[in-house]
């Protein structure tokens, strides 16, 4: 019975020992490295960013079509194709039915172009056009239907115009990597001209539509064929209807119809290029510079904001299409878009051969903040 005590007592005593020591056993689960403590968290990613090319009116009837079944669509834009490549998205208003019915006469600017003519806007990887304007329905509704399926087979995307004319002013969407764009198109002219897509006199339909669009994509361009033909200073109806559209939420205004440039203005942050002037057009040249144009390459980043590239470029009646100006003319051009832009309160740099705008993010002033504060 003694000895059976002492055995206890011994046990007991290594138990104790054995806790002991245990306690003091670092887990090997819970390194002491400080840096193997430290977890690095991911880079943040880099900002989303998208590139725009736009471009004025293309019309590929009456002298254009000519000179396309004499020297074929590769010939009238072959100088520039590969700078409107360069481009994420490529816009240009097209003004004028693809069309083997209804009416053409174009002595009387009816036009029709042949649906083969399609493949100018394919060689230069035009991605998306405006039907918003006076002369998409110049062959009537047979001509605009078969318009729509010429561009669908080239897998050219349209805006301003569709099969049914109530959803004509929908938009059409594209996706740049993690960037997702609407574009939009109307026309809003003083007279009396078939289109599917018209502003309404007190805007309501632009701005709903601008609205809806918004829930949908990152960036809303807006498409506006507007102004007087000919007219180098944008009109204040252009104005009132560029600055609401931006209010709505647009965060670009590209204009067309006066087939000569107008300026470049910045409001709340956001381009309005109020005339991109002729692109693709058989007019002849005059003072007012209807020959002269350019394309505008523009790019958003969200970190930035935009950034305009503006490349000179003169239609050529030889070609009947864009082509390189002499450095005579390339200043000429840039010198008439920087004054216009000027008197909008844009300051455009000019740089050798280009002219560029920055506009970096809109600041809300502080007048603003403390109102909806």
């Amino acid at each position: 019975m003694r000895n059976l005590g002492l055995y206890v007592v011994i046990g007991l005593l290594a138990a104790v020992l054995c806790w002991a020591a245990v306690q003091h056993i670092p887990a090997v689960s819970q390194p002491t490295d400080p840096a193997l403590l430290a977890t690095e968290p991911p880079p943040p990613p880099p900002p989303r960013e998208v590139s725009i090319c736009a471009v004025g009116d293309v019309m590929l009837d009456r002298n254009v079509g000519k000179a396309i079944q004499r020297s074929g669509c590769a010939s009238i834009v072959e100088q520039v194709a590969d700078k409107l490549k360069a481009a994420d998205v490529t816009f240009a208003n097209l003004e004028c039915p693809l069309s083997t019915v209804g009416g053409h006469d174009p002595p009387n600017c009816i036009f029709r172009a042949r649906p083969e003519t399609v493949a100018v806007l394919t060689l230069c990887d035009i991605d998306v056009v405006s039907l918003a304007n006076n002369h998409t329905l110049d062959a009537g509704r047979q001509g605009l239907l078969q318009t729509l399926e010429h561009l669908d087979q080239a897998g050219v995307l349209y805006c301003g115009a569709h099969q049914e004319r109530s959803v004509a002013s929908e938009p059409v969407f594209f996706q740049v990597g993690p960037v997702h764009l609407g574009f939009l198109a109307f026309t809003d002219l003083s007279f009396a001209h078939g289109s599917y897509s018209k502003v309404d006199d007190d805007l309501g339909n632009l701005l709903e539509a601008i609205e809806t669009a918004g829930q949908q994509c990152d960036i809303i361009i807006v498409s506006f064929h507007w102004g007087e033909e000919y007219r180098q200073t944008p009109t204040q109806r252009q104005k009132i209807v560029a600055h609401a559209a931006i209010d709505a939420g647009a965060d670009l205004i590209l204009g067309h119809h006066p087939h000569t440039l107008e300026g470049i203005e910045v409001y709340k942050g956001r381009p309005i290029l109020y005339s991109m002037g002729n692109f693709i057009f058989d007019q002849r040249d005059a003072p007012d510079g209807r020959m002269e144009s350019a394309m505008f390459h523009l790019t958003w980043n969200e970190a930035a904001g935009w950034q305009i590239q503006i490349t000179p470029v003169w239609i050529s009646r030889a070609r009947m299409g864009p082509e390189w100006p002499t450095a005579a003319k390339r200043d000429s051009i840039l010198s008439r878009i920087q004054k216009l832009s000027a008197a909008l309160g844009t300051e455009l740099e000019v740089v050798d051969d280009r002219g560029y705008v920055s506009i970096p993010l809109h600041e809300v002033p502080a007048a603003d903040v403390a109102a909806t504060g």
